[in-house]
């Protein structure tokens, strides 16, 4: 069973930020908007590594490919 989507709840804000994910996932690092990197961490979805780079959890993944 999957857990309720965290960004469901934030609007158009979500859109944002699950780009922000794929950018993450796809790791095109010259776009990933930095401003979202807190909030996704909050949320779960991203976790910064030994290196700094922002990395998705698995329920990032989750919701950054999840239609």
């Amino acid at each position: 069973m999957h857990s309720e989507n965290p960004l469901g709840r934030l609007g158009l804000e979500a859109v944002d930020l699950r780009w922000t994910l794929k950018d993450i996932g796809a790791k095109r690092t010259f776009l990933i908007n930095k401003d979202h990197i807190p909030r996704l961490i909050e949320l779960g979805l991203v976790e910064l590594r030994d290196d700094g780079v922002p990395h998705l959890t698995e329920a990032g993944k989750t919701i950054a490919w999840d239609h």
